[in-house]
C-alpha cells in the first residue's frame, strides 16, 4: 500500500488563517506610514510653490512680503501658481491643479500690514518677521483634514508662516516633520 505524503485540508485553512491574521495586523501601519510620507513629501511641495510664488514676484514686479495685505497677497498666488478656483473676494481660499487648497489661517488674516513685517536686522528670522499665516491642506478636501500638531502622527493641514522673501513651516514641530528622515 502506498502511503502518499502530504497536508491535510485542515493543516492549510490553519496557515491561511494564521496568515491573513498576520496580514490584518501589519498593513493598516503600513498604509498609515505610506499616506504620512505623502503627506510629508505634499508638505515639502506646497512650502516649494509658495516660495516659488514669492520668489518670482519678487523678480518679476520687485516686491516681496512686505508689500502684501490680504488681499493682493491670494491675488499673488492666483496669478504665479496653477490654480483651478479660488474665493479670493470672500474667504481668500486658493485650490492649485494638483489637489492643493491654500487658506488663511483660522481666525488670522492671511496678510499683515507691512510695518508689521518689515526686516529687523538682529533677528531676520524672528516671529514679528511673519508677514503671512497660511493653511495648505496638502489633499484639498479629501480626509482627514486635521492639523498636523505632532512628530510621531502626522496628518494633511499644515501651517506655513511667510517672510519677506520665504516661506517656512510655521512651528518648530512641523519644521521637524518637514525636515527629518
Amino acid at each position: 500500500m502506498n502511503k502518499k505524503s502530504g497536508f491535510t485540508l485542515a493543516e492549510v485553512l490553519v496557515t491561511l488563517m494564521i496568515i491573513g491574521v498576520i496580514a490584518a495586523m501589519t498593513i493598516p501601519s503600513l498604509m498609515q506610514s505610506t499616506s504620512q510620507q505623502e503627506y510629508k513629501a505634499a508638505f515639502k511641495k506646497g512650502i516649494s510653490m509658495l516660495n516659488q510664488a514669492i520668489t518670482l514676484n519678487y523678480a518679476l514686479d520687485g516686491r516681496d512680503a512686505t508689500d502684501f495685505t490680504s488681499t493682493n497677497f491670494f491675488h499673488l498666488m492666483t496669478q504665479r501658481l496653477n490654480v483651478m478656483s479660488s474665493k479670493v473676494k470672500t474667504q481668500y481660499d486658493v485650490y492649485t491643479a494638483d489637489g492643493m487648497y491654500f487658506s488663511p489661517q483660522s481666525g488670522a488674516h492671511a496678510g499683515l500690514t507691512p510695518a508689521a513685517c518689515a526686516i529687523e536686522a538682529a533677528n531676520p528670522g524672528g516671529p514679528s518677521n511673519v508677514c503671512a499665516v497660511v493653511q495648505v491642506d496638502v489633499n484639498g478636501m479629501k480626509g482627514p483634514n486635521k492639523p498636523s500638531d505632532s512628530t510621531t502622527r502626522v496628518y494633511d493641514i499644515f501651517t506655513v508662516a511667510v517672510y519677506p522673501q520665504k516661506a517656512l513651516p510655521a512651528t518648530y514641530t512641523q519644521s521637524q516633520i518637514l525636515y527629518r528622515k
